[in-house]
Protein backbone atom coordinates (compact mmCIF):
# COMPACT_ATOMS: atom_id res chain seq x y z
CA UNK A 1 0.00 0.00 0.00
CA UNK A 2 1.22 3.97 -0.76
CA UNK A 3 -0.42 6.81 0.65
CA UNK A 4 -2.34 8.97 -1.39
CA UNK A 5 -4.59 12.22 -1.21
CA UNK A 6 -6.13 13.97 -4.07
CA UNK A 7 -4.19 16.76 -5.40
CA UNK A 8 -6.87 19.32 -4.24
CA UNK A 9 -6.72 18.10 -0.89
CA UNK A 10 -10.07 16.62 -1.50
CA UNK A 11 -13.59 18.31 -1.24
CA UNK A 12 -15.50 20.98 0.86
CA UNK A 13 -18.75 18.20 1.60
CA UNK A 14 -21.57 18.76 4.05
CA UNK A 15 -23.34 15.62 5.20
CA UNK A 16 -26.47 16.19 7.49
CA UNK A 17 -28.73 14.41 9.03
CA UNK A 18 -32.25 15.00 9.06
CA UNK A 19 -35.46 13.53 10.38
CA UNK A 20 -36.06 11.53 7.39
CA UNK A 21 -32.45 10.92 6.24
CA UNK A 22 -28.80 11.64 5.61
CA UNK A 23 -27.86 14.39 2.76
CA UNK A 24 -24.71 14.62 1.25
CA UNK A 25 -23.99 17.73 -0.63
CA UNK A 26 -23.06 17.74 -3.20
CA UNK A 27 -24.28 14.09 -4.02
CA UNK A 28 -21.77 10.83 -3.21
CA UNK A 29 -21.93 10.58 -7.41
CA UNK A 30 -21.03 13.53 -7.98
CA UNK A 31 -17.97 13.72 -5.72
CA UNK A 32 -17.20 10.21 -7.26
CA UNK A 33 -16.57 12.02 -10.30
CA UNK A 34 -15.01 14.42 -9.16
CA UNK A 35 -12.31 12.47 -7.11
CA UNK A 36 -11.95 10.20 -10.35
CA UNK A 37 -10.83 13.27 -12.43
CA UNK A 38 -8.54 14.63 -9.85
CA UNK A 39 -6.52 11.43 -9.85
CA UNK A 40 -6.53 10.73 -13.38
CA UNK A 41 -5.03 14.92 -13.65
CA UNK A 42 -2.38 13.92 -11.32
CA UNK A 43 0.54 15.65 -12.12
CA UNK A 44 2.75 12.74 -11.75
CA UNK A 45 1.11 11.04 -14.71
CA UNK A 46 -1.94 13.30 -16.45
CA UNK A 47 0.50 13.45 -19.67
CA UNK A 48 0.99 9.42 -20.06
CA UNK A 49 -2.55 8.93 -19.59
CA UNK A 50 -3.80 8.94 -23.20
CA UNK A 51 -6.25 5.82 -23.45
CA UNK A 52 -9.24 5.78 -20.72
CA UNK A 53 -11.50 2.92 -20.39
CA UNK A 54 -14.25 3.13 -18.52
CA UNK A 55 -16.32 -0.30 -17.46
CA UNK A 56 -19.75 0.46 -16.24
CA UNK A 57 -19.91 3.72 -17.91
CA UNK A 58 -24.00 3.04 -17.81
CA UNK A 59 -25.75 6.71 -19.06
CA UNK A 60 -21.73 8.20 -19.20
CA UNK A 61 -22.33 10.76 -17.49
CA UNK A 62 -18.72 10.74 -15.88
CA UNK A 63 -17.35 10.67 -19.66
CA UNK A 64 -18.86 14.27 -19.97
CA UNK A 65 -16.06 15.27 -17.47
CA UNK A 66 -13.18 13.09 -19.20
CA UNK A 67 -13.55 14.52 -22.42
CA UNK A 68 -12.97 17.79 -21.11
CA UNK A 69 -8.78 16.91 -19.93
CA UNK A 70 -6.85 17.79 -23.07
CA UNK A 71 -4.17 15.25 -22.43
CA UNK A 72 -6.40 12.25 -23.34
CA UNK A 73 -6.61 11.30 -26.98
CA UNK A 74 -8.88 7.96 -26.65
CA UNK A 75 -12.00 7.19 -24.24
CA UNK A 76 -13.65 3.60 -24.47
CA UNK A 77 -17.43 3.75 -22.88
CA UNK A 78 -17.92 -0.08 -21.89
CA UNK A 79 -21.14 -1.76 -20.78
CA UNK A 80 -22.79 -4.95 -20.84
CA UNK A 81 -25.78 -3.37 -20.67
CA UNK A 82 -26.73 -3.03 -24.68
CA UNK A 83 -30.00 -1.47 -24.51
CA UNK A 84 -28.46 1.15 -21.85
CA UNK A 85 -25.51 1.90 -24.16
CA UNK A 86 -28.11 2.26 -27.25
CA UNK A 87 -30.14 4.86 -25.60
CA UNK A 88 -27.11 6.91 -24.39
CA UNK A 89 -24.77 7.12 -27.41
CA UNK A 90 -25.76 10.39 -28.14
CA UNK A 91 -23.82 11.44 -25.17
CA UNK A 92 -20.61 10.69 -26.64
CA UNK A 93 -21.07 13.53 -29.82
CA UNK A 94 -19.41 16.50 -30.08
CA UNK A 95 -21.72 19.48 -29.02
CA UNK A 96 -21.75 22.81 -31.05
CA UNK A 97 -19.02 24.10 -28.46
CA UNK A 98 -16.41 21.26 -29.16
CA UNK A 99 -16.67 23.10 -32.87
CA UNK A 100 -16.80 26.48 -31.88
CA UNK A 101 -13.91 25.85 -29.76
CA UNK A 102 -11.90 22.95 -31.29
CA UNK A 103 -9.45 21.09 -28.50
CA UNK A 104 -6.01 21.50 -29.22
CA UNK A 105 -5.43 17.27 -29.30
CA UNK A 106 -7.52 14.53 -30.98
CA UNK A 107 -10.26 12.48 -29.07
CA UNK A 108 -11.50 9.37 -30.48
CA UNK A 109 -14.72 7.94 -28.38
CA UNK A 110 -15.86 4.38 -28.73
CA UNK A 111 -18.90 2.78 -27.27
CA UNK A 112 -18.39 -0.83 -26.67
CA UNK A 113 -20.91 -3.55 -25.59
CA UNK A 114 -18.57 -6.42 -23.55
CA UNK A 115 -18.15 -7.55 -20.08
CA UNK A 116 -15.47 -5.96 -17.64
CA UNK A 117 -13.77 -9.84 -17.43
CA UNK A 118 -13.35 -10.52 -21.04
CA UNK A 119 -10.27 -9.71 -22.58
CA UNK A 120 -10.13 -8.15 -25.91
CA UNK A 121 -8.18 -6.29 -28.85
CA UNK A 122 -9.76 -3.42 -28.05
CA UNK A 123 -8.56 -2.84 -24.44
CA UNK A 124 -4.94 -3.17 -25.40
CA UNK A 125 -2.59 0.24 -24.56
CA UNK A 126 -5.02 1.12 -21.84
CA UNK A 127 -3.09 3.77 -19.62
CA UNK A 128 -6.68 4.29 -16.99
CA UNK A 129 -9.34 2.15 -16.20
CA UNK A 130 -12.37 3.07 -14.25
CA UNK A 131 -14.92 1.17 -12.73
CA UNK A 132 -17.40 2.86 -10.46
CA UNK A 133 -20.04 1.52 -8.41
CA UNK A 134 -19.46 -1.91 -10.79
CA UNK A 135 -17.59 -4.96 -9.00
CA UNK A 136 -20.73 -5.39 -6.89
CA UNK A 137 -23.06 -6.01 -9.35
CA UNK A 138 -21.00 -9.01 -10.79
CA UNK A 139 -21.28 -12.69 -9.56
CA UNK A 140 -18.39 -14.46 -8.15
CA UNK A 141 -17.82 -16.03 -11.27
CA UNK A 142 -17.33 -12.72 -13.08
CA UNK A 143 -15.48 -10.93 -9.82
CA UNK A 144 -12.99 -13.48 -10.36
CA UNK A 145 -11.80 -12.50 -13.51
CA UNK A 146 -11.31 -8.77 -13.38
CA UNK A 147 -8.04 -8.70 -12.01
CA UNK A 148 -6.73 -10.88 -14.90
CA UNK A 149 -8.50 -8.81 -17.62
CA UNK A 150 -7.05 -5.76 -15.82
CA UNK A 151 -4.27 -6.41 -14.39
CA UNK A 152 -3.05 -9.24 -16.05
CA UNK A 153 -4.38 -8.47 -20.03
CA UNK A 154 -4.69 -4.46 -19.40
CA UNK A 155 -1.88 -4.15 -17.90
CA UNK A 156 -2.37 0.27 -17.40
CA UNK A 157 -0.91 2.60 -15.49
CA UNK A 158 -3.25 3.33 -12.93
CA UNK A 159 -6.83 1.56 -11.78
CA UNK A 160 -9.23 3.16 -9.84
CA UNK A 161 -12.34 1.39 -8.30
CA UNK A 162 -15.22 2.20 -6.06
CA UNK A 163 -17.83 -0.10 -3.91
CA UNK A 164 -19.95 1.18 -1.65
CA UNK A 165 -18.94 0.40 2.37
CA UNK A 166 -21.05 -1.85 4.08
CA UNK A 167 -19.69 -0.39 7.38
CA UNK A 168 -21.41 2.87 6.59
CA UNK A 169 -24.93 1.02 6.12
CA UNK A 170 -25.61 1.36 10.32
CA UNK A 171 -26.63 5.11 9.39
CA UNK A 172 -28.65 4.19 6.83
CA UNK A 173 -30.91 1.50 8.72
CA UNK A 174 -31.83 4.44 11.53
CA UNK A 175 -34.23 5.40 8.81
CA UNK A 176 -35.06 2.94 6.59
CA UNK A 177 -34.60 -0.86 6.15
CA UNK A 178 -32.01 -2.04 3.79
CA UNK A 179 -33.73 -3.70 0.27
CA UNK A 180 -35.13 -7.07 1.12
CA UNK A 181 -31.77 -8.45 -0.83
CA UNK A 182 -30.35 -6.85 2.74
CA UNK A 183 -28.16 -4.02 0.39
CA UNK A 184 -28.69 -0.77 -0.98
CA UNK A 185 -29.19 -1.44 -3.97
CA UNK A 186 -31.87 -4.66 -5.78
CA UNK A 187 -28.76 -5.16 -7.93
CA UNK A 188 -26.28 -6.01 -5.87
CA UNK A 189 -24.49 -9.21 -5.32
CA UNK A 190 -22.65 -8.04 -2.32
CA UNK A 191 -21.64 -5.34 -0.03
CA UNK A 192 -18.01 -5.19 1.03
CA UNK A 193 -16.76 -3.72 4.79
CA UNK A 194 -13.76 -1.60 4.59
CA UNK A 195 -11.46 -4.99 5.24
CA UNK A 196 -12.94 -6.69 3.01
CA UNK A 197 -12.39 -4.34 0.58
CA UNK A 198 -8.85 -4.03 1.68
CA UNK A 199 -8.26 -7.69 1.43
CA UNK A 200 -9.20 -8.18 -2.39
CA UNK A 201 -7.01 -5.31 -3.53
CA UNK A 202 -4.16 -7.06 -1.20
CA UNK A 203 -4.79 -10.08 -2.99
CA UNK A 204 -4.68 -7.94 -6.07
CA UNK A 205 -1.03 -6.59 -5.43
CA UNK A 206 0.19 -9.82 -4.32
CA UNK A 207 -0.75 -11.32 -7.63
CA UNK A 208 0.27 -8.27 -9.89
CA UNK A 209 3.62 -7.22 -8.07
CA UNK A 210 4.01 -4.63 -10.62
CA UNK A 211 0.93 -2.58 -8.41
CA UNK A 212 0.61 -0.97 -5.05
CA UNK A 213 -2.75 0.54 -4.35
CA UNK A 214 -4.14 3.24 -1.47
CA UNK A 215 -7.98 3.35 -0.06
CA UNK A 216 -9.89 6.27 -0.08
CA UNK A 217 -12.97 7.45 0.11
CA UNK A 218 -16.10 9.72 -0.69
CA UNK A 219 -19.28 10.70 1.27
CA UNK A 220 -18.18 11.81 4.63
CA UNK A 221 -20.25 10.67 7.72
CA UNK A 222 -22.14 12.42 9.76
CA UNK A 223 -20.20 14.25 12.90
CA UNK A 224 -20.31 11.74 15.56
CA UNK A 225 -20.09 8.69 13.47
CA UNK A 226 -16.76 8.86 11.92
CA UNK A 227 -15.80 5.54 13.04
CA UNK A 228 -18.17 3.60 9.78
CA UNK A 229 -16.15 5.90 7.11
CA UNK A 230 -17.04 7.16 4.08
CA UNK A 231 -19.87 5.76 2.08
CA UNK A 232 -18.57 4.90 -0.94
CA UNK A 233 -14.57 3.82 -0.09
CA UNK A 234 -12.31 3.95 -3.25
CA UNK A 235 -8.75 1.70 -4.08
CA UNK A 236 -6.42 3.64 -6.82
CA UNK A 237 -4.08 1.23 -7.94
CA UNK A 238 -1.30 2.88 -9.61
CA UNK A 239 1.87 0.93 -11.40
CA UNK A 240 4.76 1.54 -9.74
CA UNK A 241 6.94 2.96 -12.59
CA UNK A 242 4.30 5.53 -12.62
CA UNK A 243 5.93 6.35 -8.65
CA UNK A 244 9.46 5.89 -9.87
CA UNK A 245 9.95 2.56 -8.67
CA UNK A 246 11.01 -0.67 -10.63
CA UNK A 247 8.52 -3.18 -11.81
CA UNK A 248 9.49 -6.41 -10.48
CA UNK A 249 8.15 -7.87 -13.78
CA UNK A 250 8.84 -6.47 -17.08
CA UNK A 251 5.55 -5.64 -19.20
CA UNK A 252 5.10 -8.27 -21.74
CA UNK A 253 2.00 -7.75 -24.37
CA UNK A 254 -0.35 -10.75 -23.33
CA UNK A 255 -2.28 -12.63 -25.78
CA UNK A 256 -6.01 -12.89 -25.73
CA UNK A 257 -7.06 -15.81 -22.91
CA UNK A 258 -9.48 -18.24 -24.56
CA UNK A 259 -12.34 -17.39 -22.03
CA UNK A 260 -15.75 -18.06 -24.54
CA UNK A 261 -16.83 -14.79 -24.03
CA UNK A 262 -18.74 -13.28 -26.77
CA UNK A 263 -16.27 -10.83 -27.75
CA UNK A 264 -17.03 -7.19 -27.61
CA UNK A 265 -19.25 -5.13 -30.44
CA UNK A 266 -18.30 -1.48 -31.30
CA UNK A 267 -22.01 -0.01 -31.31
CA UNK A 268 -20.48 3.84 -31.91
CA UNK A 269 -17.36 5.86 -32.92
CA UNK A 270 -16.75 9.55 -32.88
CA UNK A 271 -13.95 11.54 -33.71
CA UNK A 272 -13.57 15.09 -31.83
CA UNK A 273 -12.59 17.93 -33.83
CA UNK A 274 -9.47 19.36 -32.87
CA UNK A 275 -7.34 22.36 -33.85
CA UNK A 276 -3.87 20.67 -35.52
CA UNK A 277 -1.16 23.12 -34.49
CA UNK A 278 1.27 22.79 -37.28
CA UNK A 279 3.48 25.88 -36.25
CA UNK A 280 7.29 24.70 -35.75
CA UNK A 281 8.87 24.70 -32.01
CA UNK A 282 10.43 27.65 -32.77
CA UNK A 283 7.54 29.68 -33.89
CA UNK A 284 5.31 28.15 -30.96
CA UNK A 285 7.94 29.76 -28.38
CA UNK A 286 7.91 33.14 -30.42
CA UNK A 287 4.03 33.61 -30.38
CA UNK A 288 4.37 33.02 -26.07
CA UNK A 289 7.29 34.45 -26.22
CA UNK A 290 5.73 38.07 -27.84
CA UNK A 291 2.67 37.13 -25.43
CA UNK A 292 4.84 37.29 -22.30
CA UNK A 293 6.19 40.53 -23.05
CA UNK A 294 3.53 42.26 -23.89
CA UNK A 295 1.93 41.47 -21.00
CA UNK A 296 4.96 43.10 -19.37
CA UNK A 297 3.93 46.30 -20.75
CA UNK A 298 0.57 46.33 -18.55
CA UNK A 299 2.52 46.10 -15.57
CA UNK A 300 3.96 48.55 -13.78
CA UNK A 301 6.35 46.61 -11.33
CA UNK A 302 8.19 45.54 -15.13
CA UNK A 303 8.63 49.77 -15.85
CA UNK A 304 12.41 50.99 -15.43
CA UNK A 305 11.86 54.75 -14.70
CA UNK A 306 15.53 55.49 -16.03
CA UNK A 307 15.36 53.71 -19.00
CA UNK A 308 11.63 54.78 -19.45
CA UNK A 309 10.92 50.99 -20.75
CA UNK A 310 9.69 48.18 -19.62
CA UNK A 311 12.27 45.11 -19.11
CA UNK A 312 11.87 41.48 -18.46
CA UNK A 313 14.24 38.75 -17.04
CA UNK A 314 15.41 36.46 -19.42
CA UNK A 315 15.68 33.87 -16.38
CA UNK A 316 11.89 34.49 -15.61
CA UNK A 317 10.57 34.32 -19.61
CA UNK A 318 12.38 31.18 -19.85
CA UNK A 319 10.71 29.82 -16.96
CA UNK A 320 7.39 30.72 -18.56
CA UNK A 321 8.28 28.56 -21.79
CA UNK A 322 9.68 25.60 -20.22
CA UNK A 323 6.12 24.13 -21.06
CA UNK A 324 6.76 24.14 -24.52
CA UNK A 325 10.04 22.78 -24.49
CA UNK A 326 12.17 26.17 -24.85
CA UNK A 327 15.79 25.91 -23.95
CA UNK A 328 18.16 29.38 -22.87
CA UNK A 329 20.07 28.70 -26.45
CA UNK A 330 16.82 28.56 -28.22
CA UNK A 331 15.64 31.83 -26.69
CA UNK A 332 18.72 33.48 -27.38
CA UNK A 333 18.82 32.84 -31.06
CA UNK A 334 15.04 33.77 -31.24
CA UNK A 335 15.93 37.34 -29.06
CA UNK A 336 18.78 37.55 -31.79
CA UNK A 337 16.37 37.20 -34.86
CA UNK A 338 14.12 39.30 -34.15
CA UNK A 339 16.04 41.96 -32.71
CA UNK A 340 15.05 42.50 -29.37
CA UNK A 341 16.99 44.56 -27.41
CA UNK A 342 19.12 42.95 -24.49
CA UNK A 343 20.76 44.92 -21.67
CA UNK A 344 22.18 42.77 -18.32
CA UNK A 345 20.25 39.57 -18.70
CA UNK A 346 16.66 41.60 -19.43
CA UNK A 347 14.90 42.08 -22.67
CA UNK A 348 14.09 45.55 -23.03
CA UNK A 349 10.59 46.39 -24.00
CA UNK A 350 9.98 49.26 -26.22
CA UNK A 351 6.57 50.94 -25.91
CA UNK A 352 5.45 50.54 -29.61
CA UNK A 353 1.61 50.18 -28.81
CA UNK A 354 1.52 53.40 -27.20
CA UNK A 355 3.18 55.23 -30.17
CA UNK A 356 0.88 53.84 -32.29
CA UNK A 357 -1.70 54.74 -30.01
CA UNK A 358 -0.57 58.45 -29.47
CA UNK A 359 -0.14 58.91 -33.84
CA UNK A 360 -4.09 57.09 -34.17
CA UNK A 361 -4.95 60.60 -31.80
CA UNK A 362 -3.40 62.78 -34.13
CA UNK A 363 -4.81 61.65 -36.80
CA UNK A 364 -8.30 61.46 -35.26
CA UNK A 365 -7.41 65.22 -34.20
CA UNK A 366 -5.85 66.19 -37.69
CA UNK A 367 -9.37 64.71 -39.18
CA UNK A 368 -11.55 66.37 -36.83
CA UNK A 369 -10.28 69.90 -37.87
CA UNK A 370 -10.00 69.08 -41.52
CA UNK A 371 -13.90 67.33 -41.70
CA UNK A 372 -16.81 69.80 -43.43
CA UNK A 373 -19.53 71.12 -41.13
CA UNK A 374 -22.61 70.81 -42.23
CA UNK A 375 -24.82 74.31 -42.84
CA UNK A 376 -27.80 75.23 -40.87
CA UNK A 377 -29.86 74.76 -44.13
CA UNK A 378 -28.54 71.31 -45.02
CA UNK A 379 -31.75 68.98 -44.55
CA UNK A 380 -31.65 67.17 -41.61
CA UNK A 381 -31.92 63.33 -42.64
CA UNK A 382 -32.21 62.19 -38.73
CA UNK A 383 -35.47 63.83 -38.40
Amino acid sequence: MFHYTLPCGGFNTLTKLTETGINFDPPVYEQRYCATIQILEDARWVHEIKKVTEFGCAEMRLFQLMRRIETIEHILQVDIDHNLLKGNLCRTNPLVCDFLRQRLGPLRVEVLHGSVADSAEELRDTDAVVALELIEHVYDDVLAKIPANIFGFMQPKIVIFSTPNSDFNIIFTRFNPLLPNGFRHLDHKFEWTREEFKSWCLGITEKYPNYMFSLLGVGEPPPGDESVGYVSQIALFVRKDMLGMLLPEPLKVQPIPDSGGAGYQRLHLVDFPFNKDNRTQEEKIWAEVEIQLYRCTKDEDYYDNDKCMYKMSIVQLLGRLQYLGATRQILDQLLEQHKKPIENGFVLIEEEVEEQEEQEQDLFEEHEQTAPVCSADEENWDT
